[in-house]
């Protein structure tokens, strides 16, 4: 019973959750940050890898969220969840590199290739909220969504995100962002609107090449 004890107190240790890790970082135990980021490194990655599609700058985003959060630690407070607190720290870190290279509307909609005979079944099939949503199943899905979220705002592209694939509601999204509830309301009717739009300006150039 003794070793048995001695087992489970060992296994109960090697465990430690996010606060007591947290604790340990702000009492200058640094080390255990690496513990941390190992712990949300999957998750950070594939929040920043829905922002953008290049592996590259996805690896920089993750890396640059860490080092955000590492150096406003101090500002976290145990009423939020550790994840729900990093997750706003990503979101606001590719907001930050979408405000920095954001392209004109107008040059979002390129030549076609081959392979995106399969996006106009989506468009055809699909709105654009749920290809949003869908892109991490089917590649086709992923190429389509990250097209027509080059057409948004920063702002807007962040909403829609959050919304369809981070799954957030209104209210969470304002409080990710620090964004009002109207704003958040506002800016994703908007963005709807935009992506509609933009679906069927690649459906139409589609068919368009399907007549020539």
């Amino acid at each position: 019973m003794l070793a048995l004890a001695t087992r489970m107190g060992l296994g109960s240790q090697a465990v430690r959750t996010d606060e007591e890790l947290i604790a340990e970082v702000l009492a200058g135990q640094t080390a255990a940050f690496a513990e941390l980021a190992s712990r949300y490194r999957d998750k950070v990655d594939r929040l920043c890898q829905r922002f953008f599609s290049d592996r590259e700058m996805v690896r920089d985003l993750a890396q640059e969220s860490f080092i955000r959060a590492f150096a406003g630690l101090s500002t976290y407070r145990a009423e939020m969840p550790f994840g729900g607190w990093l997750r706003a720290v990503v979101a606001n870190v590719c907001y930050d590199e979408l405000r920095r290279r954001q392209r004109k509307p107008e040059e979002l909609v390129a030549d076609f290739a081959a392979a995106e005979y399969n996006w106009v079944q989506l468009v055809s099939e699909a709105t654009p909220e749920e290809i949003v949503g869908a892109a991490e199943q089917r590649q086709e899905a992923h190429d389509l969504a990250h097209r027509l979220l080059d057409a948004l705002r920063p702002e807007d592209r962040t909403i829609m995100i959050l919304k369809e694939t981070e799954e957030l509601s209104v209210s969470e999204i304002a409080q990710t962002m620090g964004w009002s509830e109207a704003k958040v309301k506002i800016r994703a009717f908007r963005a709807r609107q935009v992506m509609r739009k933009h679906a069927e300006r690649i459906l139409a150039a589609r068919r368009a090449q399907a007549v020539r």
